[in-house]
Formats: C-alpha cells, sequence, structure tokens
C-alpha cells in the first residue's frame, strides 16, 4: 500500500475525497493518482527551499573583504548527507592595509628620512654637518636649537655654515670645470662623448 495526499476534491460511487486527505491505496493505483495536480505522496517530506548564502571573507587582521561573485560548485559525490558542494569567490582586492593599533607606522626607509640631530650624539651631529650643504647644515642647526641646544653644537655654528658654504664651493667649482673641459674638447673637435677627456 501507498499513501497520497489529495489536493482537490474527488468523488465516486464508493469514495469521497477532500483537498487534504491522506488515502492509502496499491501501490499501482496511487501512481495514477499521485501526478501532482489531482494528489501528491504523502510520505514524502516537502524538501526545504534552499537558501544560499555567500560567505563572508575576512582577512587574518579583521578587515572584511567585498564578495563581487559567488558560485556554489559541485563536487564528486561521497555519498554524504547533505551532498558537499564548494563556493567559488572573486573579492575585491583591500585597497590598503588599515593602521596597526598603535598608531600609524612609517613605510618610508629610515635612509631617505631626513637626519634628526635629536636621535644622535653631539659628535655624531658635528660629523654629519662637516658633510652637508649651507641649507642642510641650517635645517639640522635650526631642528637642534629646538630641540636639545647643546651647546657643544650651538657654539659651532658659525664654523659649521662656514664649512657648509666652503663645500658648496667646492661642489659649484668642480661642475664649472667639468663643464669647462668638455667645452673644450668639443671645441677641438674630440669628445664627442659625455666623459671628460683627462691629460
Amino acid at each position: 500500500m501507498a499513501r497520497i495526499r489529495m489536493l482537490e476534491a474527488v468523488a465516486g460511487a464508493d469514495f469521497s475525497w477532500a483537498p487534504g486527505d491522506i488515502v492509502d491505496l496499491p501501490e499501482e493505483q496511487a501512481r495514477g493518482w499521485a501526478d501532482g495536480h489531482r494528489a501528491e505522496w504523502a510520505d514524502a517530506e516537502p524538501e526545504a527551499a534552499r537558501v544560499e548564502v555567500a560567505p563572508r571573507v575576512v582577512t587574518t587582521d579583521g578587515v572584511e573583504l567585498v564578495v563581487v561573485e559567488a558560485v556554489v560548485e559541485p563536487v564528486e559525490d561521497t555519498g554524504a548527507d547533505p551532498a558537499p558542494v564548494r563556493w567559488h569567490v572573486t573579492v575585491e582586492a583591500p585597497t590598503a592595509s588599515p593602521a596597526p593599533a598603535g598608531g600609524i607606522e612609517d613605510d618610508e626607509p629610515a635612509d631617505t628620512q631626513p637626519f634628526d640631530p635629536g636621535e644622535h650624539n653631539a659628535p655624531d651631529v658635528l660629523a654629519y654637518l662637516a658633510t652637508v650643504s649651507e641649507q642642510e647644515a641650517l635645517r639640522v642647526l635650526n631642528a637642534e636649537a629646538a630641540g636639545q641646544d647643546r651647546k657643544g653644537i650651538s657654539k659651532q655654528r658659525d664654523a659649521v655654515l662656514e664649512q657648509a658654504r666652503a663645500h658648496d664651493a667646492e661642489q659649484a667649482a668642480g661642475g664649472d670645470q667639468q663643464a669647462a673641459e668638455k667645452a673644450a674638447e668639443a671645441s677641438r673637435g674630440g669628445g664627442r662623448g659625455d666623459g671628460v677627456e683627462t691629460r
């Protein structure tokens, strides 16, 4: 015997079924009635509608990424109930990493940051000042005056600036000398290259 649930009213000489009635019939007769219009199988539980919700994608530091597309792909049937599936997810790449909890991290390499006299002892500051232009020397001396203002450095301000001016003049003279040598070589018909001919 098989069990069906009536979907519409049906009456005959010796029976009368209303919608919703559960009727037991021989298998063959039940198959004829359970066509989905007049009746349906009563033993089969109605299949719950499957709702697919795209997964949340989060980075290790807790930033939620924007899901552009999420598709469910079937995988090899393992006999498990429910059958396994695989998500294929496309996300937008994050534009920038969030600042660390301790504050904004400076990504600029240390060797490209301006010299800070406050981070060095006085002999190191003076050694640095001996190698720079007047403009850089002024910047460092002003930063020193606004910061630690060490007497060993401030007393040598004039000497440091004079040395920086001499350094600038030497650099300029070296450039002028090289330019003059190139011009002389070109006027003699040689030295078409970038190099300076030395004699």
